[in-house]
């Protein structure tokens, strides 16, 4: 039987004040929660439905947690389905600490490629970004006010649990300008009129700015860029999300790397 004050502390880990204030992360599905436990993330605790085992997947990992010594608590999958954030649960749900991050922690590990976002509001872009990130070597995310919450139980499961393996930051811009400034690094806006992205060679050291869904990035941020990028797009459609794009960015810079 599900206690009431769990229930009431997932309840809280819905929402963006809750998450900060409780210092947890709430982990949804198999492949996030093997991802989670790949990067020796601290698990407070687990529920299991049966739904679970019905897996070959789910059935492995339920083994894996309780080798570690991390019992479940074991619900039904109608309670299971009331706290879940998802449509379709897969049986499983982590509670873990987030891996808190500030500028000057990520300023002592010297990062030269970072991804910046700017308003983002979808946590399904969000977390294709920093699944991305994750994918092509980017040192760190710094989620500008403004943006959805890279904790968010959506962003985190559209991430695939690839947070837990990448450094990210919530910060301000004020807090963060002066900070790019001092480590010296570059800013690339990205913006659909932009330079070609694939004639452009970046140096050691640059963070991508991705900026929101529909405004673009704000005036402060296009102002202190060093240099505007874009996506060449023969085709028909008008424009790709800014998960897709930023992520192609993310790619090209990379290979292009001097």
């Amino acid at each position: 039987m599900l206690s009431k004050s769990r229930r009431q502390l997932i309840e809280r880990l819905k929402t963006r004040k809750g998450r900060p204030r409780e210092g947890l992360v709430l982990v949804e599905g198999v492949r996030s929660t093997a991802e989670v436990l790949a990067a020796g993330a601290d698990i407070r605790f687990w529920f299991q439905s049966p739904r679970l085992l019905d897996t070959e997947a789910g059935r492995a990992l339920a083994s894996t947690l309780a080798g570690q010594g991390l019992e479940a608590e074991e619900v039904d999958d109608s309670d299971l389905d009331e706290l879940s954030a998802t449509e379709h649960p897969q049986g499983i749900l982590c509670v873990c600490t987030e891996p808190g991050l500030n500028l000057d922690q990520l300023g002592d590990r010297e990062p030269s490629r970072l991804l910046l976002l700017d308003g983002l509001q979808d946590p399904g872009n969000l977390g294709t970004l920093i699944r991305a990130a994750r994918a092509f070597g980017v040192d760190a995310v710094i989620a500008l006010d403004g943006s959805v919450d890279p904790w968010n139980p959506k962003a985190v499961r559209a991430a695939a649990g690839a947070g837990f393996h990448t450094s990210i930051v919530r910060a301000s811009w004020a807090q963060t300008h002066p900070w790019l400034e001092e480590q010296g690094i570059e800013i690339l806006a990205a913006d659909p009129a932009g330079d070609d992205v694939r004639s452009f060679h970046p140096g050691d050291s640059w963070t991508l700015a991705v900026g929101n869904e529909g405004a673009g990035l704000r005036a402060e941020i296009a102002s202190a860029s060093s240099r505007s990028i874009a996506i060449p797009m023969p085709g028909s459609a008008e424009s790709l999300n800014a998960g897709v794009a930023g992520s192609i960015l993310l790619y090209s810079l990379l290979t292009r790397a001097s």
